[in-house]
């Protein structure tokens, strides 16, 4: 549970960190962001910065009623190696006494065999620039083992080792020119890939095999890019349509456990949703197989019927046109791609493009620093409208 001592983080954190999502198949295990609610620490959380007596059943030693300044500083360095950031930047949100049920921490590895016997320790919760993470430590710290991430598969990595993270930063290092001490992991999520690793190109047929993995974000602090990779980091691609976004926009993961799209009614081929803000509306601007183009207002009034209004009726010829606009510019790459600012955790509306199954979403105060694929996919959307 994130303690109220998150706030302090300030918005850079908290804003952005979030759960995880990954796509299936081609795609992500689930659909990583809603911000996660600030609430209080649990009756056996401990916020680090906060000294407090506790029961003796409530901490691993009555004398001792939060983790050693050893054990924290041994956390942020591992984390630190697989994101290749600065310690200081990663931040202790939390503390939480735990027994574990062996000596593996409850979290044995592929074959590994554990021995019995509980282990009085702890349960540490990290924040990085936009992710939280959590760990698993005997009391002394001389064990410590980071827990599988939200959507991991049951058959993938626990964890995005330190090996994985070297693997795949040296081939971004490679593929973009940059130094590797410039490029920073800013949020990985686990994902299941086919033998194209996800990234999708027209007319190409990958191999339905399921390839635990993960997706991951990396940064030089001016230019994001988004990669996908295999578990132990043996396989890496770079995903060109969803990476280029410029620094003025935040390049996220869509989280786990988000809420799904509206749904589409069966003839719906493409659409764009504008929600949020204070009004609280939804309006969603739609494409039919048939070609009709329609927009539809909600509101959160129940009494309140949608309004649909057509916009016009496209040709055959223009309809096949936007979807190989869709296909050329590889628009299901960027599903469960969400790029955006400040603007959109302060109530500013965002915009949802989504076809059957695939989504991405992004706030139009940046749309010139979005991936050049999206902006195409957003100038051939709205020239239709508009028409």
């Amino acid at each position: 549970m994130v303690s109220l001592r998150v706030a302090s983080v300030g918005a850079s954190v908290l804003m952005l960190v979030s759960g995880v999502g990954a796509i299936a198949t081609q795609s992500f295990a689930s659909a990583q962001p809603t911000i996660p609610a600030i609430t209080a620490p649990a009756n056996n959380s401990v916020p680090i910065a906060q000294t407090t007596s506790q029961t003796a059943n409530q901490t691993p030693n009555q004398s001792n009623p939060t983790p050693s300044r050893l054990l924290t500083r041994r956390i942020q360095r591992d984390l630190a190696q697989r994101l290749n950031a600065s310690p200081s930047s990663l931040q202790i949100i939390e503390a939480t006494a735990q027994t574990w049920p062996d000596q593996c921490l409850g979290l044995a590895r592929f074959n590994e065999r554990c021995m019995g016997g509980e282990v009085t320790g702890w349960q540490v919760q990290v924040a990085s620039s936009q992710q939280m993470w959590t760990y698993r430590s005997d009391r002394a710290g001389r064990k410590l083992r980071l827990e599988p991430l939200a959507g991991t598969p049951d058959f993938g990595s626990a964890d995005f080792s330190i090996e994985t993270s070297q693997n795949l930063l040296t081939a971004v290092a490679q593929q973009v020119q940059q130094p590797i001490a410039n490029l920073k992991v800013l949020e990985v999520q686990p994902a299941t890939w086919n033998g194209c690793l996800g990234i999708f190109e027209p007319d190409q047929a990958c191999t339905m095999i399921a390839i635990a993995g993960f997706r991951t974000i990396i940064s030089n602090d001016q230019t994001s890019w988004v990669y996908h990779l295999s578990g132990d980091g043996t396989q890496i691609a770079q995903n060109a349509t969803a990476s280029g976004a410029s620094s003025k926009i935040s390049t996220l993961f869509t989280p786990v456990g988000s809420e799904p799209s509206l749904g589409f009614d069966s003839p719906i081929i493409f659409q764009s949703q504008l929600s949020g803000g204070l009004a609280g509306s939804v309006d969603i601007t739609a494409l039919t197989a048939e070609g009709t183009l329609y927009r539809e207002q909600s509101s959160l009034q129940p009494s309140v019927r949608p309004k649909r209004t057509v916009i016009r009726q496209l040709t055959a010829t223009e309809v096949a046109d936007f979807q190989r606009v869709l296909a050329q510019q590889r628009f299901p790459n960027l599903d469960g791609m969400r790029y955006l600012t400040e603007a959109a955790f302060a109530d500013y509306p965002t915009i949802r493009v989504e076809t059957p199954g695939l989504s991405t979403e992004y706030i139009d105060l940046e749309v010139d620093n979005l991936p050049d694929s999206l902006k195409a996919v957003i100038s051939a959307w709205e020239a239709l409208i508009q028409a």
